[in-house]
Parts: structure tokens; sequence; C-alpha cells
């Protein structure tokens, strides 16, 4: 991901992969994940994903990471680029079958934090 190659999701995910955690508008199969993995692309081209840390148990794996990157089409589709830099948290749950093919995913995003950096939230009452 951070070498710009969306191949590897066709490598990797299950033709029965579900996507727990769909991007809005999205689906929850294989052809979700790689249509967001290539807006996240296209919408941040500079993102690195940092990885901090790794969980794993049985056929699950937890992932801690962190995603930088500069708004330079816009953070979401339909958003203005704001040109700022960002950092976004995520723990990702991946579930593993026994040819080591990913045939799930949950994830949970800080979007509100990377949002307010970039300034796209109202400011709070005074």
């Amino acid at each position: 991901m951070n070498e710009g190659d969306i191949g590897f999701a066709e490598k990797t995910l299950s033709e029965a992969y579900v996507e727990h955690s769909p991007m809005p508008g999205g689906t929850a199969d294989k052809a979700g994940a790689i249509a967001m993995f290539n807006m996240m692309r296209d919408q941040t081209p500079d993102m690195h994903i940092e990885i901090g840390d790794v969980i794993a148990s049985g056929d699950k794996v937890a992932v801690h990471s962190t995603l930088s990157g500069t708004d330079t089409k816009g953070f979401m589709p339909g958003m203005p680029p704001t040109g700022k830099a960002f950092s976004l948290d995520a723990i990702d749950v991946f579930t593993f079958d026994e040819a080591g093919m990913n045939t799930e995913h949950y994830g949970v995003y800080d979007m509100m934090g990377a949002m307010g950096q970039l300034g796209l939230l109202p400011a709070p009452p005074t």
C-alpha cells in the first residue's frame, strides 16, 4: 500500500471476502475493498502507513497503524482539498483462512481527529 501497489488486494483477499467496515456507498465485498484502496490512494497520493502494533491469535490479526499524508484531492470524495498534512490512527482486525487468504475485515478509524487537523469541522462554541 505504501508503494501504491493496490494489486496486493487482488492477491490476498479471498473471493468470499467480507468487509464489515465498508466506505459510505461502497460494497462489503472484495471489489468494494479494492475500490476503497484505490480511492484512498487517489485522494492522498503521498499516503504512508506506519504499523505500530500487530497482535495475532488463531485466525485473527489485529493491527494498530497510523496513516499520514497530505490532503491534496479532498479528504473524502466531495470535500474540497485543504492542502494540509494529517495523520489518522486505525485499528484493523483481519480474519484469515487456512490458505492464508484474508476473509474478513473490521476497522475503526479516527476520522474526526483527521478532519479536525484539516480544519473540516466546525469550530467549538465559545
